[in-house]
């Protein structure tokens, strides 16, 4: 993640096998960072990729289980990097997948996690390799709306983008006001890093 651009090893992050065990390690990080600062989230969901580091958080498969879950899905799908939701993946690679899942011990969430799937909180059935290769729709911004309906005002987007942080004003047209605030943290300045005090900065827009 912290190669030069252009350069032989930052192109392995083009193949899936790199890419997503690279993206969950980060939201990991960034969740665990976050903990150490004494933020707490009240709720968790994942789209994607991110629905495993979701999983993590919520306390559904140790640490270890989703490694060895999002390393197993990243070489079932080595190629280029493809950011497509699971609905559109091949049944065989899903197949392996869930037998992949029915070796790990999954919990019961102790924290309330949103399904990307069906836009509710999620309970017993994460115990199942069944729920973790359906195939279907994804349906974030309905998920977005009900989180709002239920109170959520304040938003983290973990990972190496703010891709969904940009579209929640799409997704509640009506109930961002224009002064509601985003701010966009860890720009990737690893020249400024490495040569001296860093120029990293934080953009907040109206």
């Amino acid at each position: 993640m912290f190669a030069d651009d252009g350069t032989r090893t930052a192109a392995l992050l083009d193949r899936e096998s790199f890419a997503g065990p690279a993206v969950f390690a980060l939201q990991v990080a960034q969740y665990r960072l976050l903990l150490s600062w004494g933020v707490r989230p009240d709720v968790v969901f994942g789209q994607a990729a991110g629905r495993m580091a979701a999983a993590y958080a919520a306390g559904v498969f140790s640490l270890a289980d989703a490694c060895h879950a999002v390393g197993t899905l990243a070489r079932l799908l080595d190629g280029p990097a493809d950011p497509a939701p699971r609905s559109s993946r091949p049944a065989g690679i899903l197949d392996a997948y869930g037998r992949t899942l029915a070796t790990l011990h999954p919990r019961a969430p102790r924290l309330p996690l949103v399904s990307d799937v069906t836009a509710r909180p999620v309970g017993a059935e994460t115990a199942e390799p069944e729920f973790w290769v359906r195939r279907a729709p994804l349906r974030w911004a309905e998920t977005v709306r009900v989180l709002h309906g239920d109170g959520v005002r304040t938003w983290l987007e973990l990972g190496p983008g703010d891709r969904l942080t940009r579209l929640l004003p799409h997704c509640l047209p009506d109930c961002l006001p224009g002064g509601t605030a985003s701010a966009f943290a860890l720009p990737r300045d690893w020249a400024a890093l490495r040569s001296g005090p860093s120029t990293g900065r934080g953009a907040a827009q109206g």
